[in-house]
């Protein structure tokens, strides 16, 4: 009851701040990858417009109208709830000239019917679908895939018919909400036909390893531009940073000037970096979240890292160890969605460490496989996982280390990290919506 009473105050003091300072509204949505297409997308803008996004895990019902509001992540603190409040009336009352023009705001998903309710909210003018997932993260909290797919499809159908909705032409579910508005539709991925085009996409390392990097080219209209970026790499971030061109493009900027902004674009916390451990070791960390999407893409990422690697000659790598947790919030898929990964486990690892109860149904599928039992490894928690992970490391060995946040995958990072001092630097401890 009180959730819903601060939900409704909240949903007010939101709508009379838009209706006061009538910014533009970028929403962003999807299944996995709407993060990092939100922090692309304000890295693309903020040169050229008064723009600021949506931080940390505020993109839900109470998380979304306290950023537009400017206020706190207040949790129970009751003096914090009032603050807010102060703050809203204040913003209404005193019109300031730095609040923002554009916000770029991200929108979860997790419950039925919370995007409709987002996108009534805010009112958005520019609508973002990442990616959907054929079984998405949170579809647990619904009746059936098909309806949380849905759900995420709906946010174009709130756009103005002079808005602009930017889709991601390789995710034929996302494409799919293009038949849902009336407004513009930019496309963006690597096939051809998508509207910002990336191409000529290339992983780029130095010869220690500490400095990883991507190179690519991005395309509009016949004309392109080439990226070069160090400390962001994988296909999710190019797809990220072509969304990033999409949302400026809607805005009249120039191609060059877009690429360009988008040359400081950095990766969040606890997103595939790569990270230095014992014994001349080395890990991809990626253990914010996970889903069947997600995995896979990370997969993608860390094949690509092994190919690169051993094309440049730059480190001996001897095993492959994967460490997996759970993928949780599935629902009646989870069973199904952990059995599926099993073959793309075996393509790429040598070792396997796999964590809590769901993993064990991987582990099961693995073995019918034919992945050596004497490789794997199952641990009901990431703290004896990690602990297990420390004995049996060896120099030579490429880690990769995720899965969902509940499952504390983290753990096994610490546990190995060459310099645990500097983990706030790579990870997350906070709880994703």
């Amino acid at each position: 009851m009180k959730r819903k009473f601060i939900q409704y105050i909240l949903w007010f003091l939101a709508k009379l701040i838009l209706w006061r300072y009538r910014p533009l509204v970028i929403t962003v949505t999807g299944s996995t990858g709407k993060s990092s297409t939100k922090e692309a997308i304000y890295y693309a803008l903020k040169n050229d417009f008064q723009a600021e996004r949506s931080t940390s895990n505020l993109n839900t019902e109470i998380g979304l109208p306290l950023t537009i509001i400017q206020g706190y992540d207040a949790k129970r603190n009751v003096f914090l709830w009032l603050t807010n409040i102060f703050q809203a009336l204040s913003l209404f009352l005193i019109k300031r000239k730095n609040y923002p023009k554009i916000w770029v705001l991200e929108m979860s998903e997790d419950q039925p019917h919370l995007v409709s309710y987002l996108a009534r909210l805010c009112r958005p003018k520019i609508g973002v679908i990442s990616w959907i997932g054929e079984i998405p993260v949170h579809a647990e909290f619904y009746q059936s895939a098909k309806a949380l797919q849905e759900e995420i499809q709906q946010l174009v159908s709130f756009l103005p018919q002079d808005g602009t909705a930017i889709l991601n032409y390789d995710n034929s579910l996302s494409l799919e909400a293009k038949e849902k508005t009336k407004a513009k539709v930019i496309t963006y991925g690597f096939n051809n036909g998508a509207e910002v085009k990336i191409s000529d996409y290339s992983l780029i390392m130095d010869k220690d390893l500490s400095k990883i990097g991507m190179t690519l080219r991005l395309e509009h209209q016949g004309s392109y531009v080439p990226l070069r970026i160090i400390g962001v790499f994988g296909k999710a971030q190019a797809y990220a940073l072509a969304a990033g061109v999409a949302a400026g493009l809607s805005l009249d900027l120039n191609l060059v000037h877009i690429v360009e902004s988008l040359g400081d674009y950095k990766m969040l916390k606890a997103r595939t970096n790569f990270v230095r451990a014992i014994k001349n070791t080395w890990i991809l960390e990626d253990s914010y979240n996970s889903n069947p999407d997600a995995l896979r893409v990370t997969l993608e990422i860390y094949n690509d890292l092994v190919s690169a690697i051993k094309k440049e000659n730059i480190y001996n790598i001897k095993r492959r160890v994967l460490a997996l947790g759970d993928m949780r919030e599935l629902g009646k898929y989870s069973d199904e969605a952990h059995q599926k990964v099993a073959s793309q486990i075996i393509d790429n690892a040598d070792i396997l460490i796999a964590v809590g109860k769901k993993m064990k149904i991987a582990v099961e599928e693995c073995l019918k496989l034919g992945f050596p039992q004497e490789n794997i490894y199952w641990f009901e928690n990431s703290f004896n996982a990690g602990k297990k992970v420390r004995e049996l490391i060896q120099a030579g060995d490429l880690f990769l280390v995720k899965g969902s946040r509940g499952i504390h995958m983290e753990q096994v990072t610490l546990a190995i990290m060459q310099e645990p001092e500097k983990a706030h630097e790579y990870l997350s401890f906070e709880e994703p919506t």
